[in-house]
């Protein structure tokens, strides 16, 4: 059996297709994702923030503000003699809103008549960085305010002195009125990390086609060698569980040769436990060979058509993993939290999400929780390749 396990190796790795897409494939994709985020870090630069202001009443009555924000817009308070803001007048909310929209300004401020400011976003690209900086400028200076009003009523005295108002506005601008970040992960989420790790549920999809060659060479009728090797010696379990252990052993050297590619070429560092993804490449491997094994059983199916139903199946796999972009990504997190179960049943999910357990939560649970799920699929599909065998055995009896 051992004899046979090492010629199904040998026989899987002399194929062009084995070779492309099990090896080279996932290691090709990554270096085109190191490509488009270097580039795009390398096109960050220090920039003027364009922001519209509606000049209205209140915001002239609003002189601390105006103040500040119109200090912003000297070169002397930016980097490399850059300044942060420039300040665009509009006449009203509407024209605000216009410019924002039509991408004119990143956002538009406007004051209420108790003076509070509030942004003006484009729901197009809400939350981005130049939006995020002008909202810390006025949650500082919201503290601030808030401090001062404190302090005034406390003790009405302490701001008239001018040593203390330039002591008090010293502490402001300075880092000691700073906020401190706190994050409950074990580092910062990424989605770039998403994209690594829904490549491995890709490659884990994929490399199913290795265990259902194997597995039509081991089978009467299903190919001309199949027929061949179940006249000689061998009994057929034996070569069916040669097959399998060396479709497991092809997808684990695949999986964690595309896991070292990520650690030291692409810096993904998988939370600091790089010595628990090999559990995570096993049980990755068990369900590509047992998804393998339940579409190379499938009764009356010629090849051709089982390695395109292989096909079909990673890319609709591979789809609510996140691979294929932001859209992608976004359909992820709407089938994760409106539809649990279709996620929790997808291989290519289970696969990426226990590489994000381990690089996010200082916990392993959720870790055990994807490899659980995982062998639960494994374990399915194998028995349903298990049952479709045994009918077509029982037929040819």
């Amino acid at each position: 059996m051992f004899t046979q396990i090492y010629y199904n190796v040998r026989m899987a790795l002399r194929s062009t297709g084995v070779v492309i897409w099990c090896f080279a494939f996932p290691l090709i994709m990554a270096t085109i994702f190191m490509t488009m985020f270097s580039g795009m870090q390398s096109n960050q630069s220090t920039h003027t923030i364009a922001l519209g202001v509606v000049e209205d009443a209140s915001w002239r009555e609003a002189t601390g503000l105006r103040t500040m924000l119109e200090g912003l817009t000297r070169a002397d308070e930016g980097a490399d003699g850059v300044p942060l803001l420039a300040l665009i007048g509009y006449a009203d909310r509407d024209a605000a809103e216009a410019a924002v929209l039509d991408g004119a300004v990143d956002a538009a401020l406007m004051v209420d008549g108790d003076g509070a400011p509030s942004l003006i976003v484009s729901p197009a690209d809400a939350g981005s960085t130049d939006q995020a900086i002008i909202q810390t400028v006025l949650d500082r200076y919201l503290q601030g305010e808030e401090l001062a009003g404190s302090l005034a009523k406390q003790d009405p005295a302490a701001l008239a002195d001018p040593a203390a108002r330039a002591a008090l506005a010293q502490n402001l601008s300075g880092d000691e009125a700073s906020t401190a970040e706190l994050s409950v992960l074990r580092e910062p989420p990424s989605e770039l990390s998403r994209f690594y790790y829904a490549l491995l549920g890709y490659a884990c999809i994929m490399c199913s086609t290795v265990a259902q060659t194997l597995i039509d060479r081991t089978r009467i009728a299903a190919t001309p060698e199949g027929t061949r090797r179940q006249a000689g010696a061998l009994p057929p379990g034996r070569q069916l569980a040669a097959a399998l252990v060396a479709s497991w052993l092809i997808v684990m050297a695949s999986m964690m040769l595309a896991v070292a590619y990520f650690y030291f070429v692409a810096g993904v560092s998988f939370g600091g436990r790089l010595w628990l993804t090999p559990v995570a490449c096993g049980v990755c491997a068990l369900v590509s060979c047992s998804l393998g094994a339940f579409v190379g059983s499938l009764p009356g199916v010629r090849p051709g058509v089982k390695d395109a139903l292989i096909t079909i199946a990673t890319l609709a796999l591979s789809l609510p993993a996140g691979l294929f972009g932001t859209p992608a990504l976004g359909l992820a997190n709407w089938l994760s939290q409106h539809a649990p179960i279709v996620q929790l049943l997808n291989p290519a999910v289970q696969a990426s999400e226990a590489m994000l357990a381990l690089t996010f939560f200082d916990s392993l649970k959720p870790f055990a929780t994807a490899c659980g799920a995982l062998l639960v699929i494994a374990a399915a599909l194998g028995a349903g390749a298990y049952i479709f065998m045994r009918r077509q055995r029982y037929a040819r009896a």
